[in-house]
């Protein structure tokens, strides 16, 4: 008699929702559309996919909390744009980390030990080469208009994973949250290489020819968070 029943148990969202948008400079960015390079070729992209690992969130003491075996497959073609990480603890936080590729144990482990739909899985994302190549990073394929001549770019090589970290304060507290990305396709063709299909090469060959490094290289600022807000 007179005592006070308990509050109710909060249960903690550990979610974020992502939504990955791409944009060809300030328009939206679509297959088997007309592109511009900035080496003035005309383009259409037939196809155009990557993974994404090393997810981390940056905290007020610019302490990274990792979020392991996390993954994402990122395929335009098939839309396959939105995902969902897991595990995100409360806290106050800067910014958010991740990487294009994969670290070089991932990317030369087993691939018959994910699940069919696992970002990972080759059934589920024909992104892999096999035990010694490892995973296509990422996969451009399309042509140039003028001639109708094709280029084919399967960016590879744990060597050549790109490091993104992208500042944003926000709260994770017991909402989910929701965070869009944009991806610029444009900028994997400038900055700092001026890259020409004509000029530099129409396809890669190996983890370490100028095609790859070069177009790697121009990666680095290909991502920015428009917002992360509570759901």
């Amino acid at each position: 008699m007179g005592c006070k029943p308990d509050p109710p148990v909060k249960n903690e969202v550990s979610t974020m929702d992502i939504t990955i948008k791409h944009v060809f400079n300030t328009s939206d960015f679509e297959l088997n559309q007309e592109y511009t390079l900035p080496s003035d070729e005309s383009t259409q992209f037939s196809r155009f996919a990557y993974l994404l690992s090393n997810f981390y969130l940056i905290d007020e003491n610019e302490f990274r909390i990792a979020l392991d075996n996390q993954y994402l497959y990122v395929d335009v073609r098939s839309s396959n744009t939105n995902f969902k990480l897991t595990n995100i603890p409360e806290g106050t936080y800067k910014g958010i980390g991740f990487s294009i590729g994969l670290d070089s144990t991932t990317n030369h482990g087993n691939p018959n030990q994910y699940a069919s739909d696992h970002p990972l899985s080759p059934i589920n994302n024909s992104l892999h080469w096999n035990w010694q190549g490892g995973y296509i990073f990422t996969a451009m394929e399309g042509k140039t208009t003028a001639d109708n001549e094709s280029f084919i770019f399967h960016l590879a090589g744990a060597m050549n994973k790109v490091d993104i970290e992208l500042p944003y304060e926000f709260t994770k507290g017991d909402d989910a949250l929701h965070a869009l990305l944009s991806y610029d396709v444009e900028e994997v063709f400038i900055n700092p290489n001026n890259y020409s299909i004509e000029i530099d090469g129409r396809s890669t060959h190996k983890v370490t020819d100028s095609v790859t490094q070069k177009l790697f290289s121009n990666m680095n600022d290909v991502f920015s968070l428009s917002s992360i807000e509570n759901l």
